[in-house]
């Protein structure tokens, strides 16, 4: 806790001297920070350890629809098998009209013995190329509607039957809704799905069958004020019934 304090102090004294310099021009390159007591990732448990999670990006045109940029996350103490969870992913998206596709390079190295970033073969990689897809309905119907699907890495393989690597392209699909918005305090409902294209089993379930509910929760939010300086806090409760697990997660964005 002492080490996400010091985070904390750190990244507001930063807040405050961006707001002091509101005066300077726009730049295309942007970036955020999370601290979250846990990560959750469509109905996964990444880490049960907090961790700081920094989110940057480049507009690569003047709309701003086109971006690429980075993800990281780094877990601020051990597992309790010694093991450390530190994850960097690259991608690169269109979003327009409440539509967006894009692709993530996933890098996580947790459990991985010797990792490399260089390493992209098929039976070896420890990295996941995920094709992410999302669309969300007018401002009178938010519902929104979200298809993933895990294109290459060994960590989403199978053996086929002449005892070569074969993608499972494990699929996760989500039905999100606002339930309460536009209040001090909103909440957001949410469903997703796992199954894969060409398999029994897939990433997101406990490996028995090839569909199956695996994200189902809450999410509320409410924005907390200091002065001038606000920070958009939430906290989700979710279960995975294929895993038969449940985490309750607390998440604060600094900037």
């Amino acid at each position: 806790m002492k080490k996400i304090l010091i985070i904390f102090i750190a990244l507001l004294a930063v807040q405050i001297s961006s707001a002091q310099d509101s005066e300077l021009k726009d730049s295309p390159i942007d970036f955020n920070v999370d601290v979250k007591t846990n990560h959750l990732w469509r109905g996964l448990v990444i880490t049960d350890k907090p961790m700081v999670a920094v989110f940057s990006k480049v507009n690569l045109e003047n709309t701003g629809s086109f971006t690429a940029g980075f993800w990281g996350g780094m877990a601020v103490s051990n597992e309790s098998d010694g093991t450390s969870y530190k994850e960097i992913n690259y991608y690169a998206q269109y979003a327009n009209n409440g539509f967006s596709i894009g692709i993530w390079d996933l890098f996580n190295t947790r459990s991985v013995e010797n990792p490399d970033i260089w390493n992209y073969d098929k039976e070896t990689t420890t990295h996941l190329l995920d094709l992410r897809t999302s669309y969300t309905f007018n401002e009178s119907f938010p519902l929104r509607l979200e298809a993933d699907i895990l294109l290459y890495g060994s960590g989403d393989s199978q053996l086929d039957d002449d005892g070569d690597f074969e993608q499972r392209y494990s699929t996760y699909i989500e039905v999100s809704y606002p339930i309460i918005r536009d209040s001090k305090v909103n909440l957001n409902g949410f469903v997703g799905a796992g199954f894969s294209l060409n398999g029994d089993t897939h990433l997101y379930g406990d490996g028995e069958q090839n569909f199956d509910l695996v994200n189902v929760g809450l999410t509320a939010s409410k924005t907390l004020r200091f002065t001038d300086l606000s920070f958009p806090v939430s906290a989700t409760t979710m279960w995975n019934p294929s895993l038969k697990i449940a985490r309750v997660q607390l998440a604060v964005n600094l900037f």
